[in-house]
Order: structure tokens, then C-alpha cells, then sequence
């Protein structure tokens, strides 16, 4: 999932956050015995209920179409034996970039390993290591080549990963500036979000400039300082990343997603009454819960934020 990029304080806390999961993982995590593919990251780790679900190790350099990349994702314990689409989850890595466009049929098979689905030069194998479900994507070498162990510490995981950000933030930095097409106030926040919604365009080395122009043009709107307006456009990135996760309609070709973004920004950018506004209050009360030490259930707020979204489009007959 795309984000926000980080201001110095974020990136910080963000790092500290790998550095904490890398030193006390959840469960036992596993990786790449066999390929030796390199470089390695700690990609991240998925939480539902704040609890651990999945954490994901990254090998090799996805931007090299002709080179190696695996991700191993490992679930908790027990996890073993439960059922997964992997179709979808090379379609996601494929939209997002980080597998390559194919137009070829996908084909579903069982192996000595696991369950198999393989797609164009790219393949998903899900496995298990004692009780745990393992699932491996990428292109590069055979899934029949794929081993997997343990990592004993996670830790080398987090430094290269680090190494690598540095390394692309002095790229970008020596990148020419993009040029944008025209756009102002609201629209340029527009321009910015789509790319967080399913369908929407894919910003690519225009990312960043559509990052702060959307942020310099909403501080111009709500007439606040531009680290007020990049934190308000924060979270509405991460309440669109949401709706992708938890809202089914949300992600479905003919669901009201673009009414959905509409009324986001009306209502935040415009400050305008919305058919949604049940939904902004009760996500504006679990952002503000995720930023700060409170009493309350995120988990439950976030329920309650999810069943107003479904309210709504069930009340525009979708």
C-alpha cells in the first residue's frame, strides 16, 4: 500500500517501530534459505484487531524487471492449513508495480510444496512450515528451487532496508522535477488521492510533487500551516487505504468509490455537509485515537467507521 511520505519525525518513528518488531517478532518468521537473493528487507507486517497477521520479507530489487524478487510472508501460528487467494495476491504486486504486466491466464496447481498458482513469468506458492502458513510470490527463479528456514534476527533485515531508502531518496533527489498538469485548491488534493483508489492512475516518479502540491494547496484551502495540512492529508490517505482493506465495495469496478472520495473532500477540503458525515466523524475519532495514547477500542472504532461506510452505500442503493 502506498503512503504518505514520511516528514524526518515519521520516518524516525517508523524506523524505530522495524526496529522494535525486529527485535521482539510476534512469532517465529521465516525467509529465503535457498535462492540466495539479495538485497533483503523487512517489507512490513499486516495487523488486524492489533494483532500480528502476517509479516513480510523482500529479496531482491523489484525495480530490475529482469532480475530475481521474492517476497516471503509468514502467519502466526495455526495458520497452517487455511485457505488463501493467491491470485489476488499477485494481481495486488502486479498493481503495484512490483511484479511484471502479463496478459497470460492463470494457472492453479498443487505441488510436493503446497498450493501453486502461477501467472505469466510470476507464481504464488503457499506452504507450511511446521503449523504456519508461508506464501511465497515472485518471478525469477522456480518455485521448485524455493527453500525456506527460520530467521534467526531480524535485525540485518531492518539496517538494509534502511541502506535502501537512503539509497533511493539520493536518486530521487538527482531526478529532474515532474511536471504536473495544471491543477489548484481541491483539485490538486484530487489529483493526489486518486492514486490511492482502486482503478485510479499510478502516480509514479510524479509521486512526491503530487504529495506536496496537494499539501501546499490544501493549506492555501483550510487556511492552516503546512504541517497541519499534511497531517490532515495523512489521514485521509490512510482512511482510503482502509476502505480498500476493509470496505468490500470499495475495491468492486462498479462499487461508489469515486462518490466515496467525492464526499472526502467535500467534506474535508470544502467543509460541506455530507450523506457521509457519520462516517468522517467516527473516522476522525479513531484517527485521533491512533495518534495518541487513549482508553478507547480502536478496533471497535474502526467497526463502527466500517458499518457507516456500508450504511451509506446501502442507502444509495449500492
Amino acid at each position: 500500500m502506498k503512503r504518505m511520505p514520511p516528514d524526518p519525525d515519521r520516518l524516525e518513528q517508523y524506523q524505530q517501530r522495524l526496529r522494535e518488531f525486529a527485535a521482539r517478532p510476534p512469532y517465529p518468521v521465516h525467509g529465503l534459505r535457498r535462492p540466495v537473493v539479495v538485497p533483503a528487507v523487512l517489507a512490513g507486517w499486516e495487523t488486524e484487531d492489533e494483532v500480528t497477521v502476517a509479516a513480510t520479507l523482500a529479496y531482491g530489487d523489484w525495480r530490475e524487471t529482469d532480475g530475481p524478487y521474492l517476497t516471503v510472508t509468514t502467519e502466526p501460528p495455526g495458520s497452517a492449513g487455511q485457505p488463501a487467494d493467491l491470485l489476488k495476491a499477485l494481481l495486488r504486486e502486479i498493481r503495484n508495480g512490483r511484479l511484471p504486466r502479463t496478459r497470460a491466464e492463470p494457472i492453479r496447481r498443487t505441488s510436493p510444496q503446497g498450493e501453486l498458482c502461477l501467472l505469466g513469468g510470476s507464481w504464488a506458492l503457499r506452504t507450511a512450515v511446521g503449523d504456519q502458513a508461508v506464501t511465497v510470490l515472485g518471478h525469477g527463479p522456480s518455485p521448485e528451487d524455493v527453500e525456506l528456514g527460520p530467521v534467526a534476527d531480524l535485525l540485518p533485515y531492518v539496517l538494509e532496508r534502511n541502506v535502501q531508502i537512503a539509497r533511493l531518496a539520493a536518486e530521487q533527489r538527482t531526478l529532474p522535477e515532474p511536471q504536473l498538469p495544471p491543477a489548484s485548491g481541491v483539485a490538486a488534493v484530487r489529483a493526489f488521492l486518486e492514486t490511492f483508489v482502486p482503478g485510479g492512475p499510478d502516480a509514479g516518479a510524479a509521486y512526491r510533487a503530487l504529495a506536496r502540491r496537494a499539501v501546499a494547496e490544501l493549506a492555501k484551502v483550510l487556511e492552516c500551516d503546512s504541517e497541519q495540512a499534511e497531517d490532515q492529508l495523512y489521514s485521509m490517505v490512510n482512511q482510503l487505504s482502509q476502505l480498500r482493506l476493509k470496505v468490500p465495495w470499495f475495491t468492486e469496478r462498479d462499487g461508489p468509490r469515486a462518490a466515496a472520495l467525492e464526499e472526502l473532500l467535500r467534506y474535508v477540503g470544502l467543509r460541506q455537509p455530507v450523506a457521509s458525515e457519520t462516517a468522517q466523524l467516527r473516522w476522525e475519532r479513531y484517527w485521533a485515537a491512533q495518534q495518541r495514547a487513549t482508553d478507547e477500542n480502536s478496533a471497535q472504532l474502526l467497526a463502527h467507521w466500517v458499518q457507516a461506510w456500508v450504511e451509506w452505500a446501502a442507502e444509495r442503493g449500492n
